[in-house]
C-alpha cells in the first residue's frame, strides 16, 4: 500500500497545471486564486496626506515645544485641509500652522505635523503647541504601494484585504483560475434520498452526497452533477460514463472495497485507468485514484467519516491545485493532547479533534471529538483539526505533542 505522502504526491502530479484563467468582477472573486501577477497601475496613497487630525507646522518652529514652554503659532483657519478637499498649493509659512484632517492632503513641502491633542487655541488666531511636530504623521505618496510594484503573485487568494487593495488601485475585474467542475457519484442499494421521511428496515438516508457537495463548494469548486447508482455493474458503468466526459473531477463514494457488490473500482479499470488503490491510512484505506475520459477520478470509501476525511486529505488538494491556489493543503500546527489517544502502529491515522490555543502560554491543546469509528458522523461536528498519529508510533499519552491539520 502507498503511504499518505506517496499517494498525495501522485494525485497532485496527475492534477497538473491549474485550469484556464478568466476575468471576473472584483466582488465575485472572493476566495478564488489569482491566475496572473498583478502590478500596481498607480501609487497608493496617490498623494501625501495626514495620518492624524493635527496641524502642519515647520519643524524648526516647534523643535523646543513642550507643555511648560509651548510654541505660539499663527492659525487663521481659512486654509484648513479636510478629507476630500482640493490640495493647497501654498506651503505653510514661518511660525504658522495649518489644520489638516486625517486622510486630507498636506500642503507642498510639509515636513512635520503636530497632533490636535498637543495643541490649544489661545485666541482667535493663536495656537499653542506643546510638542514638536513630527514627520511620522505624514503618509507619503506611494508609501504603501508604488506604481509598477507587484501587488500579488499567481495563486494568491483574493480575500478581503486583497479585495480592498485592488479596489483602492481602481481594479474592477481580476484574472482568476476557473473553478473545477465536479461530478459526484454515490452508490448503494441501501441508500435513499436524504429527504425520505421514513426509512424501511435496512435503509439509510444519503448523507455522503450532501456532505460531499458541501465539501466541494467549501474547497472552491462547483458541483456540476450528483448521480446515484444502484449496486449493479451496469448502473455503475452508466453513471461513471455519464460523468466522465463532462467534468474535471469525478468523486465517488462507496463501491471501492472488496465486497461482492463493490463495482466502482472494477468499472473504472474497465472504462478508464486506475493509478492506485488502497492507502496505509485510517480512516480511508480503500481509496482509488485514476482517470476516466478527461476527468480525474477519486473513489472514496462509503463510510461517512472515511469519505469526508479522505476528501479532505486528497480531493480538496486536487481541487485547490486545479483552481490555481498556491497553498493546496491545510496549514499545520503542533498540538498537545489533553487526553490519552490509543493508536495502533502500521497506518497513519487522522483523528478528528478540537484544538484551541491557551492564551497564557501559547500552547495549542487538542482533544479528540469522541469515539473515532468511521460511521460516527457526530465526530466531525465541531472538529477543527485532524491530529496526525504516525505509522511508527503506538499509543499517545496526555501531554504528548503531535502534528495537526487545521480545518479552518
Amino acid at each position: 500500500m502507498l503511504t499518505y505522502d506517496e499517494a498525495l504526491e501522485r494525485i497532485l502530479d496527475a492534477a497538473g497545471d491549474p485550469l484556464s484563467a478568466e476575468r471576473v468582477p472584483l466582488g465575485e472573486a472572493r476566495g478564488r486564486a489569482l491566475a496572473e501577477r498583478v502590478l500596481a497601475t498607480e501609487d497608493l496613497p496617490p498623494f501625501d496626506n495626514s495620518a492624524v487630525d493635527g496641524y502642519v507646522v515647520r519643524p524648526e518652529d516647534t523643535r523646543d515645544a513642550r507643555p511648560d514652554n509651548p510654541a505660539r503659532l499663527t492659525y487663521r483657519g481659512d486654509d484648513d485641509q479636510t478629507a476630500g478637499s482640493k490640495p493647497s498649493l501654498t506651503p505653510v509659512g514661518p511660525n504658522a500652522a495649518v489644520y489638516v484632517a486625517t486622510g486630507a492632503p498636506v500642503p507642498p513641502g510639509t515636513e512635520a505635523i503636530v497632533m490636535v491633542e498637543d495643541t490649544a487655541e489661545a485666541d482667535g488666531q493663536r495656537l499653542l503647541v506643546s510638542a514638536p511636530g513630527s514627520s511620522r504623521y505624514i503618509r507619503r505618496a506611494g508609501s504603501d504601494v508604488r506604481r509598477g510594484e507587484v501587488v500579488a503573485e499567481p495563486g494568491t487568494v483574493v480575500d478581503a484585504g486583497l479585495t480592498g487593495l485592488l479596489a483602492a488601485l481602481g481594479m474592477t475585474t481580476v484574472p482568476v483560475s476557473a473553478r473545477p467542475r465536479v461530478g459526484i457519484l454515490t452508490t448503494g442499494d441501501e441508500v435513499v434520498p436524504a429527504s425520505a421521511t421514513t426509512l424501511e428496515p435496512g435503509r439509510i438516508r444519503n448523507s455522503n452526497g450532501p456532505a460531499l457537495e458541501a465539501a466541494v463548494w467549501d474547497a472552491g469548486a462547483t458541483v456540476a452533477a450528483h448521480v446515484h447508482a444502484a449496486d449493479t455493474p451496469e448502473a455503475t458503468r452508466d453513471a461513471v460514463l455519464a460523468l466522465a466526459g463532462c467534468f474535471d473531477v469525478i468523486v465517488s463514494t462507496g463501491g471501492v472495497s472488496m465486497g461482492k457488490h463493490d463495482y466502482v473500482k472494477a468499472v473504472v479499470e474497465e472504462v478508464g485507468a486506475l493509478d492506485f488503490w488502497r492507502i496505509a491510512i485510517k480512516p480511508g484505506k480503500p481509496l482509488a485514484f485514476g482517470r476516466v475520459g478527461g476527468a480525474l477520478f477519486v473513489g472514496l470509501p462509503g463510510n461517512p467519516v472515511s469519505s469526508l476525511v479522505t476528501f479532505e486529505l486528497f480531493v480538496r488538494p486536487v481541487l485547490r491545485r486545479l483552481a490555481g491556489h498556491a497553498d493546496v493543503v491545510r496549514p499545520r500546527a503542533v498540538a498537545t493532547l489533553t487526553d490519552d489517544l490509543p493508536h495502533t502502529p502500521g497506518r497513519r491515522e487522522f483523528v478528528r479533534a478540537r484544538v484551541e490555543w491557551r492564551a497564557s502560554d501559547g500552547v495549542c491543546l487538542a482533544a479528540p471529538t469522541g469515539a473515532q469509528g468511521s460511521h460516527r458522523l457526530s465526530s466531525m461536528v465541531g472538529a477543527n483539526a485532524l491530529l496526525v498519529a504516525h505509522e511508527d508510533h503506538g499509543d499517545y499519552r496526555a501531554g504528548e505533542s503531535l502534528p495537526a491539520l487545521l480545518l479552518v
